[in-house]
């Protein structure tokens, strides 16, 4: 029996980017290259932002052009609603095909549950010495796949009948939060109180010695809650670099190391608009010795709600004042935020 024909549709915009600050059309090129050597015979369908050509090196918008009349390359129609992004999930569901993307698509969650489905959305990145590197992936949960998480589960958990759910039956497992330690005297002092004080609808009246010492227990009660620690609030996470990207250093050493010197996290400085990507902005920043530093301002930093686009609220060549967000040692590059 002849086996169903692979169908895959390649998010060009995040692949061309992984790794990079701009897009890259021979990146592009190598990674669904790549994947047909892999999958050979799969039918592939690759779409980028219908901003893509602007972005990517000036050299390759020829082969670009070409690309996309040839029908290689499709991009959404202009002034499409979610961008590139609802384009490549409409045609995956309408086709019932895998995407290959580093994205999680997190905005659609709810509208395509069908992406936490176990081997839809597939990931690839670009090992040195090795090549393209292609993996089963499940999509990072953000706020909006709430709904839509709650949704699966219901679905494709099956219990026992009498067993409740855990923790651990959600399809990725998540810590529960750690309760508040109470001191050992208050404890005792709560079991003692209720084994003295029980149901008025279960017990006759209590005889007047018996209620001084539920008096006295509810007094021990008292003592010992307002000497136990009030419940620490759950800390913020520390904001993580959106860019999402290879191990490899953006910036050069000495300009990272003047830079982090000179700023710290927190701080404002100004910083011109260089480019723009699928999902933020490249900024630039002049340093005090006259080096320029390339940082990474995400859309989820440009404002609340954040921005469609990172074009919406900023101009190439704009010079405007960001704040700095957080550092990433490892690659030498910083993340900004309006």
């Amino acid at each position: 029996m002849k086996s169903a024909t692979l169908r895959v549709v390649v998010d060009g915009s995040n692949l061309a980017t992984e790794g990079r600050t701009v897009p890259s059309l021979v990146q592009l090129d190598d990674a669904v290259r790549a994947f047909m050597g892999e999958h050979p015979g799969a039918d592939i369908i690759v779409v980028v932002d219908a901003s893509f050509e602007h972005r990517v090196a000036p050299a390759e918008r020829t082969r670009f052009k070409e690309a996309e009349i040839a029908g290689e390359i499709v991009t959404p129609p202009a002034g499409a609603v979610g961008r590139g992004d609802a384009f490549i999930l409409k045609i995956a569901q309408r086709i019932n095909a895998v995407v290959l993307s580093n994205d999680s698509f997190q905005e659609f969650h709810e509208e395509y549950p069908w992406l936490f489905d176990l081997g839809r959305l597939i990931g690839g990145k670009p090992v040195k010495g090795v090549g393209w590197i292609f993996t089963d992936r499940l999509p990072v949960r953000g706020i909006k796949a709430a709904r839509a998480t709650k949704a699966v589960k219901k679905v494709a958990v099956s219990l026992p009948e009498g067993v409740t759910p855990s923790i651990g039956d959600t399809l990725t497992p998540v810590k529960a939060a750690r309760a508040t330690k109470v001191p050992a005297k208050a404890t005792k002092a709560v079991k003692s109180a209720k084994k003295v004080v029980k149901p008025v609808s279960e017990e006759p009246p209590v005889a007047p010695a018996e209620a001084v010492k539920v008096k006295a227990a509810k007094k021990t009660v008292k003592k010992a809650a307002k000497k136990a620690p009030a419940p620490v609030a759950a800390e913020t996470p520390a904001p993580v670099v959106a860019l999402r990207r290879g191990r490899q250093p953006v910036n050069p050493e000495d300009a990272f190391a003047q830079f982090s010197k000179q700023f710290k996290v927190g701080a404002s400085l100004d910083g011109t608009v260089k480019a723009f990507t699928s999902h933020g902005a490249v900024i630039v920043v002049t340093l005090k010795s006259g080096d320029v530093l390339e940082c990474y301002a995400p859309t989820t930093n440009l404002g609340s709600p954040a921005p469609t686009r990172a074009r919406d609220v900023l101009k190439r060549g704009d010079v405007r004042s960001f704040r700095l967000i957080t550092v990433d040692s490892d690659r030498r590059i910083a993340e900004l935020g309006l």
